[in-house]
């Protein structure tokens, strides 16, 4: 039975719609490989949620203070959240373009079907009293009302997500072959230095922890806290390079329980940290009192915002990675639901931690902590987890896994530049090599151009809460808030979903958020948070 206003009776031909499908699967050219459930892929988003940020909003909120560092917090999670859903419902109607050229593809080899459906469609005409002008539209407006009508009948299909499509590409998308190239560009370019920046402060908290484990160790070996820590540190960086360059060029793809290892490491040095911050916490409030020890807590300090800001960007700004993280679900109409989960988890997680920071080591005096496992303890420190380096428990063995933990996302680097060092290429045009003969002039080239900087600025700098304020403040800015709202507002208008007769069809992934209003909130953040960032860093 027809729905009303249907004219193609071919819209729901289930040989025909599995025809289509087949199509659009052999058009993908990056496949999503095995399938997640919502309780895996909540647990893919957290790992990339704990990273770096977990280690240095403690010190973000002892600069800021806890009930504000707790509403930016909150606040950018939630506008994070809002534009996830514009990337969401972005790659679904990426998907849906692709569905649609698989649509026609298989029209243009089937004459006898468009002369069927020209048929059908000057019968609907005549039968709903259209004048001639309507009877006589060419083939190729039929085959256009056909898709638009398969679009409609068949949205479940059409919608769904069979490959990924990264933030640059969507944009190059809907937006190169509009003419809008310049728009195209800026988003790569975005991306790009977001990427360069997330390097640089990976590279310098690696080599940090590298440094301070290598001190650490030393003063347990020699019971002697002398240690060069600077010179230390520039050695890691040069060593760290070197062992990172050959890694670009291998096929990291088969690093899967690696990955996993290093997660398991991941979750057991925040439980540790967490626990061992609650001990001291509670030990000090014991002997202090809670009224005492909430009176020195920082809670609101205005001027230190950014201490927050960067570093929430940084935390929730993952949008360039969620399609990734989320073409795998199935189903895939959890999306939001998994993103929504995370984000929460992560919140409270990195409140609690924040929380217990201040306390425990709120009362401390020395700027800095002793490298020796039971030396002295010191305030919040930049990268939390040094503030465990003089934990005395089975020897030194705690503190010196917890000082240098950090250390393992050594292996994150060369998957880091590797992305960044694609999109480049796909951005420029380059074609890249085939992965078993990675030793070309070009890849060679753009290996070391996306390499080198973050080790230059690890060389130049320690301080990562520098590196995050401005990257995080600009860059992370734009590719978190307003590329995705670019991007779902132009994939609308190119998938013809803007019109105000389709504004309220329901599909797979449409962000509830996809409107005026939504549109408003996000533009009207987004100035705001660029005209308080700017007067923060140079006002």
């Amino acid at each position: 039975m027809t729905s009303p206003g249907k004219v193609f009776k071919e819209s729901s031909d289930q040989t025909l719609l599995r025809a289509f499908s087949a199509e659009a699967d052999s058009m993908t050219q990056s496949a999503i490989g095995a399938q997640m459930t919502p309780s895996q892929t909540v647990i893919f988003i957290l790992n990339s949620l704990t990273g770096l940020s977990l280690l240095t909003l403690p010190y973000g909120f002892s600069q800021a203070g806890l009930v504000l560092g707790a509403a930016l917090l909150f606040a950018c999670m939630a506008l994070a959240f809002v534009t996830a859903t514009f990337m969401c419902e972005a790659l679904t109607i990426a998907n849906a373009l692709t569905y649609e050229e698989a649509e026609r593809k298989v029209i243009e080899q089937k004459p006898e079907l468009r002369q069927k459906l020209h048929d059908e469609r000057q019968e609907f005409v005549r039968n709903s009293g259209k004048d001639l002008a309507q009877q006589l539209l060419p083939h190729g407006a039929t085959v256009a009302d056909f898709v638009s009508e398969v679009q409609r009948e068949n949205a479940v299909s059409e919608f769904k997500i069979r490959e990924r499509v990264e933030l640059g590409p969507l944009g190059e998308m809907v937006l190169r072959q509009s003419g809008k190239r310049a728009m195209a560009d800026a988003i790569y370019l975005m991306v790009v230095v977001f990427t360069y920046g997330t390097a640089s402060a990976l590279a310098v908290t690696v080599n940090s922890s590298l440094s301070h484990t290598f001190c650490a160790a030393k003063a347990l070996a020699t019971n002697n806290e002398d240690c060069d820590d600077d010179a230390v540190y520039s050695v890691c960086v040069i060593i760290s390079f070197f062992i990172t360059l050959p890694l670009c060029f291998a096929n990291l793809q088969k690093t899967k329980k690696f990955t996993q290892v290093i997660m398991m490491l991941r979750f057991i040095a925040i439980a540790i940290m967490l626990a061992v911050a609650t001990w001291m916490a509670a030990g000090r409030v014991a002997k202090e009192g809670s009224t005492a020890v909430l009176k020195t807590l920082p809670m609101w300090h205005s001027e230190n915002f950014m201490s927050v800001f960067g570093n929430a960007v940084f935390l929730f700004g993952i949008h360039h990675y969620l399609p990734s993280m989320i073409s795998p679900l199935e189903p895939q109409t959890k999306a939001p639901c998994a993103i929504a989960t995370a984000f929460l988890s992560c919140y409270v997680l990195i409140v609690g931690v924040c929380a217990t920071a201040l306390v425990a080591w709120g009362g401390e005096t020395q700027p800095t902590c002793s490298d020796k496992p039971g030396g002295h303890f010191c305030s919040v420190q930049p990268l939390y987890n040094l503030n465990f380096a003089p934990l005395p428990g089975l020897g030194g063995a705690v503190a010196i896994f917890l000082t240098s933990y950090p250390a393992m996302a050594i292996a994150s680097i060369p998957i880091a530049a590797i992305t960044t060092r694609n999109t480049m290429a796909r951005w420029l045009g380059i074609t890249l090599p085939d992965p078993d003969k990675p030793f070309t002039f070009n890849n060679v080239v753009m290996t070391l151009a996306v390499l080198m900087p973050p080790s230059i600025v690890a060389l130049i700098t320690k301080n990562v809460q520098a590196v995050i304020k401005y990257v995080g403040g600009y860059a992370g800015l734009t590719v978190a808030i307003l590329c995705p709202l670019l991007l779902v507002i132009k994939c609308r208008e190119a998938l013809r979903l803007s019109t105000t007769d389709r504004l309220h069809e329901q599909r797979p992934l449409k962000s509830p958020f996809g409107n005026l209003g939504g549109y408003i909130f996000v533009i009207v953040f987004y100035v705001l948070a660029l005209v308080l960032v700017t007067k923060q860093l140079f006002f």
